[in-house]
């Protein structure tokens, strides 16, 4: 990957970082002043088949207690996904968060625009004149409570049960070489084979459709995108990466300005969020410009021989195995970029390589 382009998502991930700290710390803030109206606000457990379906109102003091679980979570998921990424920034969760964050707000924009050129503009259910502490529970409980449904529920029970139990699972190409009873909830590790893309795709129009009631038919489209997105982090990394990409959307735009009377919501981190926002939206063009190539460089890299080179491991021809060679030059020097897809030293090639 052009370091250019690697220096442009390490700035996109600090970014993202300091906004999601702002939104961990307003958060907190705003949890005490408030605490008393959850109490006494009913939690709807809901699911989604694929619009919401309440199954039963739980009592305030749930609602009260879940929120601080999440917020506790958040924080938890948060310093995982920065230790995790220390080790090696290209291929960690903080690069792809800093990734779909511009991505998920470039696409977003331009879809609005152009839906409401078209006469269907989005109207959001947030606004100044609902109670402020009714916006802190939507927008706090969406991050986990939704990824629970939509990403747990509906791709990494399936996915599972699929490998761990079915014929066909067990035999399949794409099946991950372990698969323990955590994968079930947690999620990661999976490659993008047919499963995971039918699952991925099925799971990202029911998230989108969840969307309808509480805004309208317009804002599918759009939250199933963000639904893919937020599913590929899911099958990757894990459930704490789409948790904190979907808290991370949720929050800047809605909480910050809504949060009157706070010390943080105040003229200079509104000014922070507005433009770390734009920098993302004029971030996110490039950031699919440079998908565009990738996914060019990958179809055509199918079409080639790679020329493979047998090295042997510790001396034993039986433990043969072919290593590593990109397709275009053949060179050995070629660095690990996601799941199945390497990216040469020397020429800079993307490929796919089928071990």
């Amino acid at each position: 990957m052009n370091k250019g382009y690697v220096a442009l998502v390490a700035v996109l991930s600090v970014l993202w970082g300091v906004m999601m700290v702002i939104d961990l710390v307003m958060s907190i803030l705003l949890f005490k002043p408030n605490f008393s109206d959850f109490l006494n606000t009913l939690f709807p457990l809901f699911i989604i088949v694929p619009v919401p379906l309440l199954l039963v109102y739980l009592p305030g003091t749930f609602t009260a207690i879940w929120l601080g679980v999440v917020v506790v979570v958040v924080i938890v998921f948060f310093t995982f996904a920065i230790y995790k990424s220390s080790m090696k920034f290209e291929n960690s969760s903080l690069y792809r968060l800093g990734e779909f964050f511009a991505l998920n707000y470039f696409l977003s924009i331009v879809y609005i625009e152009l839906i409401a050129l078209a006469g269907y503009p989005i109207v959001s259910p947030i606004t100044n004149t609902t109670p402020f502490y009714l916006n802190f529970i939507t927008i706090t409980n969406a991050g986990l409570y939704e990824e629970l449904i939509s990403r747990v529920l509906y791709i990494g029970i399936p996915l599972f049960v699929y490998y761990a139990w079915s014929a066909h699972g067990k035999k399949s190409h794409s099946r991950p070489n372990k698969l323990p009873l955590y994968r079930m909830i947690w999620g990661g590790g999976y490659k993008f084979g047919k499963p995971e893309i039918t699952l991925l795709i099925i799971s990202s129009i029911i998230f989108g459709f969840a969307h309808v009631t509480s805004w309208d038919i317009s804002k599918v489209p759009q939250a199933a995108l963000g639904g893919l997105l937020l599913g590929v982090l899911y099958l990757r990394f894990g459930l704490y990466a789409d948790v904190l990409l979907h808290f991370s959307i949720d929050s800047p735009s809605l909480l910050l300005p809504l949060g009157t009377g706070d010390p943080l919501a105040s003229g200079y981190t509104n000014s922070f969020i507005n433009a770390a926002i734009i920098i993302a939206v004029v971030a996110g063009a490039i950031v699919l410009i440079s998908y565009i190539i990738q996914a060019r460089a990958i179809y055509r890299s199918r079409k080639l021989n790679p020329q493979l080179i047998v090295a042997q491991v510790s001396g034993d021809p039986s433990t043969s195995r072919k290593a590593l060679a990109c397709t275009k030059c053949g060179s050995s020097r070629v660095t690990f970029f996601y799941d199945d897809i390497y990216r040469c030293d020397d020429c800079g090639t993307v490929f796919k390589w089928d071990q």
